[in-house]
């Protein structure tokens, strides 16, 4: 497996960049057996609530609530938060989002297409800033633990109140794709146009962001040498040059049930593998070797493992256990979880 991948990805070019930490409890809530009705589960860890996900009869995510660890640079009292909810239309697309982020504030979401479904029309309602960002200001959302206690909610009510503000407009193809994404950019301080490309089977090719006056800041190239594999190349560009390029690699093992994506940190290649069984992720495993230059070409093929996570899973298919393993700083942790499941 090594050699076929290697050999594929000898002429990509990979900028230095940090690997990223694990990320605790990111595993989705999928039931083996879905109620009819709609329902909650509530996950917790040590007698504390730390995920809600709520769903309505069609099975459709309308509410999630988790809970976040304190960064280790933050004094705060309480955990972060975070709360997602959807409202959806009678054919399923989600028609109004909600954001809310306990450091970062709340948002809320509108999407309106017109009668052909050629153009979406996204709109926004923001909350009034409380405090100093950075400093978990917004905490009092743990309180709220389901869809019904969000609409009720004051954050919610004072935002429906306000304005609702323009934010982008997207022209959509036959199959409902964004082609040309028309919005203000306040990383460009432009008002900006994204291009889009799809192949025949619906494969992003190219993204292209375009300011007011004609000028290329970014563009993503996609490329596909098979159904298993898309190598990725991002570039910025400053003043009409090129000022930073990036390109990243993933494959897709069917045969397998696996992932493999590739990364550069520092002098080492990264290699971090996803290994599911019927679907659930159950293990991921980063391997390092020497690279040759900025080529993905190993030295040698001395892999050495770096880290593990393992997950599993109870009778219902929800994550029960997960464990990782950092053998270059020898830390290691297990996390538990237990559920509740309420069904209307």
């Amino acid at each position: 497996m090594f050699k076929a991948i290697f050999t594929l990805l000898l002429t990509l070019v990979i900028s230095k960049a940090n690997y990223g930490q694990f990320l605790f409890n990111n595993v989705p809530f999928e039931l083996d057996s879905k109620p009819e009705n709609s329902f909650l589960i509530k996950q917790m860890r040590e007698n504390e609530m730390t995920k809600i996900e709520e769903f309505d009869d069609k099975g459709n995510l309308i509410f999630q609530y988790i809970q976040g660890d304190i960064p280790p640079f933050f004094s705060w009292s309480e955990p972060h938060f975070f709360i997602y909810a959807f409202e959806y239309d009678e054919v399923g697309n989600i028609v109004k989002r909600y954001a809310f982020n306990s450091n970062a504030g709340h948002n809320i979401y509108e999407y309106e297409t017109n009668s052909d479904s050629t153009v979406k029309t996204i709109y926004v309602r923001n909350y009034p800033e409380r405090g100093n960002r950075n400093t978990n200001a917004y905490s009092n959302i743990s309180e709220i633990k389901n869809f019904s206690e969000l609409l009720e909610s004051t954050e919610v009510i004072t935002m429906m109140s306000s304005e609702k503000l323009f934010l982008k407009f997207e022209y959509l193809n036959n199959q409902g794709k964004p082609i040309q994404i028309d919005e203000y950019s306040y990383t460009y301080r432009d008002s900006i146009q994204t291009r889009i490309e799809y192949d025949k089977k619906l494969n992003e090719l190219w993204k292209k962001v375009i300011t007011s006056d004609g000028e290329v800041k970014r563009e993503i190239n996609y490329d596909y040498p098979n159904d298993e594999t898309r190598i990725t190349k991002i570039i910025n560009y400053r003043n009409g040059k090129e000022s930073y390029s990036y390109q990243s690699a993933k494959v897709t093992d069917k045969e397998n049930d696996a992932e493999i994506e590739f990364s550069i940190s520092g002098e080492d290649l990264n290699i971090r593998f996803y290994q599911y069984e019927n679907g659930k992720l159950v293990n991921i495993r980063v391997y390092k070797t020497e690279f040759s230059g900025d080529l993905i070409v190993p030295l040698s093929n001395n892999f050495e493992k770096t880290a593990q996570m393992v997950y599993s899973y109870n009778e219902l298919g929800l994550l029960e256990k997960e464990r990782m393993d950092n053998y270059e700083t020898g830390e290691k942790e297990i996390r538990t979880y237990k559920y509740e499941i309420d069904i209307n």
